[in-house]
């Protein structure tokens, strides 16, 4: 036995080695930066972008068509994801948006029945998109904000009208990442938007869900004074 363990010619590690050389392996990972930020603020600008071409698109294809066009957002989707629709209709007016809590049953149906018939109006634009453009995965649209209502969009579809004479909606588009919320202010008649960030906090992330309602409120109150 003795000659064979010679053979071998090393008694192998002890756990005093195994630790230390566990011990520098972990520093040497731990000294590697995280890209998982970069990565999350990377996908965050670039919905950013792609929005802000949408609303160019939008704008431009209203005036050529001499129609309403409108960004459409599918919050509800999984992953999320928006088109641009134009109107079939020539000269449609569109109907006054109401808080359904302030309806009746009766009223609610026909608010119910009149945005039926407006969606059946609108057609995708095949141009802008072959399909439904969709948002990064890490990137999550929180809710719209439309001038023309009195409160933020967060369930089933989000609407941003453009109109032939070069007018838009004034809307607020919020979107966040784990790490922080922007803000997508599109103004109704200037040529170009306006984003903003605002990171989450240490203490935001214990409850980032009550922490994103209370920023995207915040956020919308002082857009709605300016």
């Amino acid at each position: 036995m003795k000659k064979f363990n010679k053979a071998l010619g090393h008694h192998g590690f002890t756990i005093v080695e195994i630790m230390v050389a566990l011990m520098l392996v972990a520093m040497v990972f731990a000294l590697i930066p995280s890209n998982t930020a970069d990565d999350e603020r990377a996908r965050l600008d670039q919905t950013l972008d792609d929005f802000n071409r949408a609303v160019r698109f939008a704008t431009n294809e209203s005036i050529l068509r001499n129609a309403i066009v409108r960004v459409s957002i599918d919050l509800e989707s999984e992953p999320q994801e928006y088109t641009v629709e134009y109107s079939t209709e020539g000269g449609m007016a569109l109907p006054e948006i109401q808080d359904l809590e302030d309806l009746s049953f009766d009223e609610r149906e026909a608010q119910q029945r009149a945005a039926k018939d407006l969606n059946s109006q609108f057609q995708k634009v095949a141009e802008f998109s072959k399909e439904a453009k969709k948002i990064p995965m890490g990137v999550l649209v929180l809710g719209v904000a439309n001038i023309n209502r009195n409160d933020i969009v967060q369930s089933g579809n989000a609407y941003i009208y453009f109109y032939p004479t070069g007018e838009k909606d004034n809307a607020l588009i919020f979107l966040s990442t784990m790490a922080e919320l922007a803000t997508l202010d599109i103004p109704p008649f200037e040529n170009t938007t306006f984003s903003d960030y605002s990171i989450y906090s240490e203490a935001d992330h214990a409850n980032l869900g009550n922490a994103q309602q209370a920023k995207m409120k915040e956020l919308y109150e002082q857009w709605l004074k300016l």
